[in-house]
């Protein structure tokens, strides 16, 4: 093979190179797709008993049987009168309720950045029990006095629950910053691990 033989071989050799590396495809790393808000959302709401929990209070009431008044406040009780303490367990379940959660309250404000507005945490169910157990039951007295009944007896565990659900506020208040904190920081792993990156606002 003579010279210019050789070089047209080399040229045709260097030019099929050159077509094979255009033309071959180049695999490109693929893109990891982010998940639809009602994936978010589903996803989300399969750890709601995360964002809640579940208390028992006990409630002291108390009962002076000489103003016929029952009183939550020790600091009405009178010398010389009938005092009766009657204890209450108030059983609580309070949260975040996630149902409450819609596909609304998900926006993507970046290409991976999610904005969350989560419902305000609230007493989700509530309960007491009135059976009357009369051995926890403490009467304080100084004289003959008309017996306690049942009624009135109802009628103080009804006032203790409404104190504790109406009025325990501050109890409330902690309960509230603790699980929306623990929420908050579940639902960031969680999503963090699908490629997003949440920020959360409550309702």
């Amino acid at each position: 093979m003579n010279r210019r033989m050789k070089y047209w071989v080399m040229l045709a050799a260097s030019v099929a190179v050159l077509v094979a590396v255009i033309v071959w495809p180049v695999k490109r790393p693929e893109e990891k797709k982010l998940p639809e808000k009602s994936e978010i959302l589903g996803m989300m709401q399969e750890q709601s008993q995360i964002a809640t929990t579940e208390v028992t209070i006990r409630k002291m009431a108390i009962y002076d049987s000489d103003t016929q008044i029952a009183s939550l406040n020790p600091a009405k009780w009178k010398l010389g009168k009938r005092v009766c303490v009657v204890p209450v367990d108030v059983t609580i379940r309070y949260g975040i309720d996630l149902t409450e959660l819609k596909e609304s309250d998900l926006q993507f404000v970046g290409e991976d950045t999610l904005e969350i507005r989560l419902p305000k945490a609230k007493i989700i169910d509530k309960s007491f029990n009135p059976v009357t157990n009369q051995n926890e039951i403490v009467t304080l007295s100084t004289g003959l006095r008309d017996e306690v009944g049942e009624a009135t007896i109802q009628k103080i565990k009804n006032m203790a629950f409404d104190e504790v659900v109406n009025h325990d506020l501050d109890f409330q208040k902690q309960l509230s910053a603790e699980l929306t904190h623990n929420t908050e920081a579940v639902f960031t792993s969680l999503l963090e691990a699908v490629g997003l990156h949440p920020v959360f606002k409550t309702k």
